[in-house]
């Protein structure tokens, strides 16, 4: 059964700021039955590393695998949004199932 949250959760900032921190720690307590933490960045590092025949689990990470590739993908997907801008909004809400869940966070 499909539903919309009922509480919206935004968190911006620079990278390195603290955003991972401090949504872990919200999201933590939260649980992960009612609530879910979209890292906006995951589909876009996810459709990049399948079209780039990359390895998705250090595009995530803090590595400097995926500094190498920034530039890039960051024209890739404004390219893809220029298309769809709603593109990876709508992959991030089905990579996290965040149309099930109570409390949902974007970061």
């Amino acid at each position: 059964m499909e539903t919309n949250p009922l509480v919206v959760l935004l968190f911006s900032g620079k990278r390195k700021s603290g955003k991972d921190t401090v949504t872990d720690i919200i999201f933590g307590r939260l649980g992960n039955e009612i609530a879910v933490n979209i890292k906006i960045s995951a589909p876009i590092k996810l459709h990049f590393a399948k079209t780039k025949n990359l390895q998705y689990d250090e595009m995530m990470s803090d590595s400097t695998y995926k500094e190498k590739y920034r530039l890039e993908m960051i024209q890739w997907s404004d390219n893809i949004r220029s298309k769809d801008f709603g593109f990876f909004c709508r992959a991030a809400v089905d990579m996290f199932h965040a149309d099930k869940k109570t409390c949902m966070g974007c970061e």
